[in-house]
């Protein structure tokens, strides 16, 4: 059954359910929170505790260039999104987000499926709770019963990670789960056929090799649904603050907003590894 590397279910937990509100929608940022650190997780979705710092990024990024990377993602979304509406962009004076910009309109988007909706968002039913994803495109051939969902990604680094961590992260498992078991209203009715889905992430700072496919399947279908909803059932059914523990990997922390409610208030990384970037439009409030 596939879950993150050092990742270990709880077993020994009273189900409490009711601890997370009703209406609760899990999604990759709160099981990403979840898997890294059970104690971020019941401060930001349990708790509902308010962030005490400054929001920073990995690589020991300056709090407030953080802030404007963030901003150039959100921008950057918000273009695209337009562009497929037909909505021609606005200009803008900042370098860097003219120039994934200039990357993207240079992209041809042939292959794609020839109808595409932005911004779409869809929720799945798994055991008793609901798995949220938001696609920045998705992309549909009601003929030939295909869909292909989209991320755009302006995440940093030397160089792009390698396949196998666009493939394991949450994000991926995640989405392609929700389309396959949520998504038959775009297939005249019936559930797309996991062997017709695909994702595809396009990387904005990575122009050499910007396209990333992961193919689907039904093992895999089912793997993720075992997986996923194994992680759900341990995240909702903790008592307490206590059974919410700290992360034992204090590298999870130096960019935590909730680092000093834990009393930690170091545990950088000695050096960041390969498969770390920045994903700036990546945030829990804004689910794209």
């Amino acid at each position: 059954m596939w879950r993150p590397a050092g990742f270990e279910v709880r077993r020994d937990v009273i189900d409490n359910s009711r601890m997370l509100d009703p209406a609760f929608k899990f999604s990759q940022h709160s099981l990403s929170d979840f898997a890294d650190c059970p104690r971020r997780f019941y401060l930001r979705y349990v708790a509902k505790q308010a962030w005490p710092l400054i929001e920073s990024g990995p690589f020991k990024q300056d709090a407030q260039e953080y802030q404007k990377s963030l901003w150039r993602g959100t921008v950057l979304h918000r273009w695209i999104e337009r562009y497929w509406l037909g909505v021609p962009a606005q200009s803008s004076d900042d370098a860097e987000l003219n120039l994934w910009w200039a990357r993207f309109t240079g992209n041809r988007f042939d292959d794609l499926p020839p109808q595409r909706l932005p911004e779409l968002a869809l929720v799945a039913p798994l055991g008793d709770y609901l798995l949220y994803a938001r696609f920045d495109l998705l992309a549909l051939d009601p003929a030939a019963e295909r869909a292909v969902i989209v991320d755009w990604k302006t995440l940093r680094g030397e160089r792009p990670p390698r396949y196998r961590v666009f493939a394991e992260r949450f994000q991926t498992r995640i989405y392609l789960y929700v389309l396959a078991t949520a998504g038959a209203a775009f297939n005249a009715g019936e559930p797309f056929a996991p062997e017709k889905i695909s994702m595809r992430y396009w990387l904005a700072n990575f122009p050499d090799a910007p396209w990333v496919d992961i193919p689907y399947s039904a093992d895999e279908h089912e793997r993720d649904r075992r997986s996923l909803l194994a992680l759900m059932d341990d995240a909702a059914r903790r008592e307490g603050e206590e059974q919410y523990e700290m992360t034992p990997d204090e590298s999870k922390c130096s960019d935590c907003t909730f680092r000093t409610l834990c009393r930690r208030r170091t545990g950088e990384p000695e050096q960041a590894a390969p498969d770390q970037w920045l994903d700036a439009e990546e945030t829990p409030e804004l689910d794209y």
